[in-house]
C-alpha cells in the first residue's frame, strides 16, 4: 500500500487546518507556534511535523492585530554599502531573530523625503520598533516619530536633545582627536575633505577639526566638502584642489576610508612622500588601511558591536525593561605609517 501524499500547501492553509490534522484545539497549536516553552515537546513536535506537511505559514499581522503585539521592526537605512549601515546590519538583525522579531528593511540614500515615505509606509504594519539614522528629519517625520504608538531609536549621531533612544558616537570628539594626533607629530597646515555635506555627521567632524585647529593657535582654513558619497575619486580631486589653494599643505583628514585611499594614490602619483611630505588619516577606517602603502592611520568605530547593542536596548524598550536612553560607542584610533615620521 502506497504512503498517503503529502498535501501541498495551497497558501490557503488556516491554523484550524493545522489544529484538525493534529488533533488538538487551535488554541493549542497557537500556544504552541507563540509560546512553545508552555507545551509539551512531545506535542510540540506534532505539531511542528503537521505544521511542515501543510505548509503553513502563520499570519503574524493578524496575530499583532489581535492581541496588540507586533514582531515587527522597521528598519530605515541611509546607505547600503557604507560601513556605519553594511557593518551594523547583520548583528542587528541576528539579535532580533534570535528574540523572535523580524525587519522590516528600508533604504533612503540619505534622503529625507525618501525616509519620510519609508516610514509612513511601514507604520501602517504596526511595528514594534521604529529605527532610524541620525536625528536630523523632515517635519513630516518628526511628527510619524512622535504621534506612533511604537518605540524609537536613532543610530549613529550623539544628541542629547533626543527625546528618543540613542545609540551613537561623538562624532566632533573623532575629529577633534584626529586633528591632535597630527598637531602632536608637528603637522600644522592640516586640511580635511568630507563627503555627504548635508548629514549632521559630517558637520560634527569638521566642527571637531576646526575646534582643535583653533585650540591649538591654527587656522582652519583648508577643507572641502561635498554632498556626494564618499570615494577615491573625491580623495584625489580634493586633494588636487586643496594643493592648489595651499602648497604647504602637510596633512589631511579625511572622513570616510574610500577618501583616504583616493588621496593617498594621489600622493604616489605626485610623488609626494607620505607621511613626510602630507600625512593622511580616515576619520571611517576599517583593518583594511593596515594593507595600504604606507598603512594607513585611521579611527575604527566597531559597528557590528553596534548593532548587537542597539537591539538589545530596542528589545528592553519594547519589553518595557526601561534601558538606558542613549548609549555612546567608543572609537579606537589605530595610528600607523601615514602620520608617523619616526
Amino acid at each position: 500500500m502506497n504512503e498517503p501524499r503529502k498535501r501541498k500547501s495551497t497558501g490557503n492553509v488556516t491554523l484550524a487546518d493545522v489544529a484538525k490534522h493534529a488533533g488538538v484545539g487551535s488554541m493549542t497549536v497557537s500556544r504552541a507556534l507563540r509560546t512553545p516553552e508552555l507545551v509539551s515537546e512531545k506535542l510540540r513536535e506534532k505539531i511542528q511535523q503537521v505544521v511542515d506537511e501543510l505548509g503553513y505559514i502563520p499570519n503574524k499581522t493578524a496575530g499583532a492585530l489581535a492581541s496588540g503585539e507586533s514582531y515587527s521592526i522597521a528598519l530605515i537605512l541611509p546607505s547600503l554599502v557604507e560601513k556605519s549601515s553594511a557593518l551594523f546590519l547583520p548583528r542587528f538583525q541576528q539579535t532580533l531573530n534570535k528574540a523572535g522579531y523580524q525587519l522590516l528593511l528600508g533604504y533612503s540614500d540619505y534622503s529625507t523625503e525618501q525616509e519620510e515615505k519609508l516610514l509612513a509606509t511601514f507604520l501602517e504594519s504596526r511595528p514594534a520598533g521604529v529605527v532610524v539614522f541620525g536625528s536630523i528629519h523632515s517635519p513630516r517625520t518628526q511628527q510619524l516619530l512622535e504621534t506612533a504608538n511604537t518605540q524609537v531609536i536613532e543610530i549613529c549621531e550623539l544628541n542629547t536633545q533626543s527625546r528618543y533612544l540613542t545609540m551613537a558616537v561623538d562624532h566632533f570628539k573623532m575629529g577633534k582627536q584626529a586633528t591632535e594626533h597630527l598637531i602632536k607629530r608637528g603637522f600644522k597646515k592640516i586640511g580635511f575633505i568630507g563627503a555627504r555635506t548635508q548629514h549632521s555627521t559630517l558637520q560634527q567632524k569638521l566642527h571637531g577639526w576646526q575646534s582643535a585647529m583653533l585650540e591649538n593657535y591654527l587656522t582652519p582654513d583648508h577643507f572641502l566638502t561635498t554632498h556626494e558619497g564618499p570615494s577615491a575619486q573625491l580623495g584625489v580631486e580634493g586633494l588636487s584642489k586643496l594643493l592648489l589653494r595651499e602648497a604647504g599643505l602637510d596633512a589631511l583628514i579625511c572622513s570616510h576610508e574610500e577618501i583616504a585611499i583616493g588621496a593617498l594614490f594621489e600622493c604616489h602619483r605626485r610623488v609626494i612622500k607620505v607621511p613626510w611630505d602630507m600625512a593622511i588619516i580616515s576619520l571611517e577606517g576599517t583593518s583594511m588601511g593596515a594593507h595600504a602603502f604606507p598603512s594607513l592611520t585611521c579611527l575604527e568605530v566597531d559597528y557590528e558591536k553596534m548593532g548587537a547593542k542597539a537591539a538589545e536596548m530596542l528589545l528592553r524598550a519594547i519589553k518595557n525593561e526601561e534601558p538606558l536612553p542613549r548609549a555612546e560607542v567608543s572609537f579606537t584610533l589605530q595610528a600607523r605609517a601615514s602620520t608617523s615620521i619616526n
